[in-house]
C-alpha cells in the first residue's frame, strides 16, 4: 500500500486565514493522497463550508478574525447537528505549550498541531485522528 492510501477518499477542510499558509497545507495535503480539500479563510466561513462540503475532519488555525478557531469549535460543538459535535478538529498553531493544548480541549478541539505542519506531521494526525473514529 502507498504511503497516501489509507487518505484516499477522505476530505479535509482547511480553515486558514493566511492565504499562503492555506495554498501550502492544500499542497501537502493532495500530495499525501486527501481526495477532496475544501478551504475557508476564517471561523464562519469554516461553518459555511462544513454544511457544503460535510468533510472528514477539519484543519482549523487558532488565530483568525472576526472568528478564532476556538469560536469555531465551540459553534460546532454546540450544534443541534450530531455529526457536527462530533467531526474532528485538528487546531494548528504556533504556540502548541501546555496553556495552549489545555485551552484546545477545553473548547472541543480533537488534537493540536504545530506549525510550521510538515507532510509527516499532516500524515500522523490525520491517520491518528481518522482511526479515532473508524
Amino acid at each position: 500500500m502507498a504511503a497516501g492510501d489509507a487518505l484516499n477518499g477522505v476530505s479535509v477542510l482547511v480553515i486558514e486565514d493566511e492565504s499562503f499558509t492555506r495554498m501550502v497545507l492544500v499542497r501537502m495535503l493532495t500530495g499525501l493522497g486527501v481526495a477532496a480539500v475544501h478551504q475557508a479563510a476564517d471561523g464562519e466561513s469554516g461553518l459555511a463550508a462544513v454544511d457544503a462540503h460535510a468533510p472528514d475532519l477539519i484543519l482549523c488555525d487558532v488565530e483568525m478574525q472576526p472568528m478564532d478557531g476556538f469560536g469555531f469549535v465551540r459553534s460546532l460543538r454546540g450544534s443541534s447537528d450530531p455529526r457536527r459535535r462530533v467531526l474532528p478538529v485538528v487546531f494548528m498553531t504556533n504556540r502548541a505549550d501546555q496553556d495552549r493544548l489545555a485551552e484546545a480541549e477545553a473548547s472541543g478541539a480533537d488534537a493540536i498541531l504545530a506549525k510550521p505542519a510538515t507532510p509527516d506531521t499532516l500524515r500522523r494526525v490525520l491517520n491518528e485522528r481518522l482511526s479515532a473514529i473508524a
